[in-house]
């Protein structure tokens, strides 16, 4: 009988665990950032963004979303927008939850790819979305600028990223949207002011001591979370700021443990 209430118990016990990474896949915390820096022109201060991605499978509630965010300038979206699988109808309907809130910039990931790029490219286009695949454009408020670039997603891990980096000049304030924060990974410098980044989910099933058992050894290092990186080796001075978000959505199971959903509304500060 002991065996048995035993076995019950573990069993019991399993089943609470799977329903509590279950309830944290599907919730998501709002995150507020405040970005300051000097070079940020003093006409995009107080500038707020909505920074979003890896929504993979998830339908982005509108009611709830609406109301969480008064008012962004724009959307950003980092990339596995959606998956394989995903019904494109889903995909319609959270771009036109975005769309809602602020003109969309968005990049590519490399679930993107895998739904199928033209097919994925076709709905944001028809969305008003503007697909930044190694393109920059310029925002313009009063006379100044800010620039924001994205880097297109390689077609495999086999492919190498291009070249592109952004075109920027050195007095602009440049925001580089990528999907896979490894496209750091052996730069000589860093480029952009504030970068910002997804893929990663944070590990999102983080284990108590192993913490992030999925992720590899690069991505154990780049997590989740802020980081600065210098523009170069020597550099101090005008450093990068970069933000890897956790995400919407989930890859693969749809569980998350002590790894909450999130998105990020970011606001630049002009720094006196």
């Amino acid at each position: 009988m002991s065996v048995l209430m035993w076995i019950a118990g573990a069993a019991a016990l399993g089943v609470g665990a799977i329903g509590w990474m279950r309830a944290e896949a599907r919730g998501y915390r709002q995150r507020e950032e405040e970005v300051v820096s000097e070079r940020i022109p003093r006409s995009f201060d107080g500038f707020r963004m909505l920074f979003i991605t890896d929504i993979h499978r998830r339908q982005l509630s509108e009611e709830k979303l609406l109301s969480n965010i008064s008012s962004v300038d724009c959307v950003l979206l980092g990339g596995d927008i959606t998956e394989k699988g995903v019904p494109f109808e889903r995909l319609r309907h959270n771009m036109s939850v975005l769309a809602r809130l602020a003109p969309v910039y968005a990049v590519l990931g490399n679930h993107d790819l895998y739904a199928g790029k033209d097919a994925v490219r076709k709905v944001l286009r028809e969305s008003g979305v503007i697909l930044l695949n190694d393109k920059t454009v310029t925002l313009k408020r009063d006379g100044e600028c800010l620039v924001l670039s994205g880097v297109r997603q390689p077609a495999s891990r086999k492919h190498p990223y291009t070249k592109f980096r952004g075109n920027a000049a050195e007095d602009q304030y440049h925001i580089i949207l990528v999907h896979d924060p490894i496209w750091l990974k052996g730069k000589e410098e860093t480029h952009g002011d504030l970068l910002l980044a997804g893929h990663t989910h944070g590990g999102q099933i983080v284990l108590p001591i192993a913490g992030a058992v999925r992720l590899e050894r690069f991505y154990k290092k780049f997590k989740s979370g802020w980081y600065t990186l210098p523009r170069k080796a020597s550099e101090s001075v005008h450093s990068s700021r970069l933000l890897i978000s956790r995400g919407f959505g989930t890859s693969h199971i749809p569980l998350r443990l002590k790894c909450p959903a999130e998105y990020h509304v970011i606001t630049l500060r002009k720094k006196p």
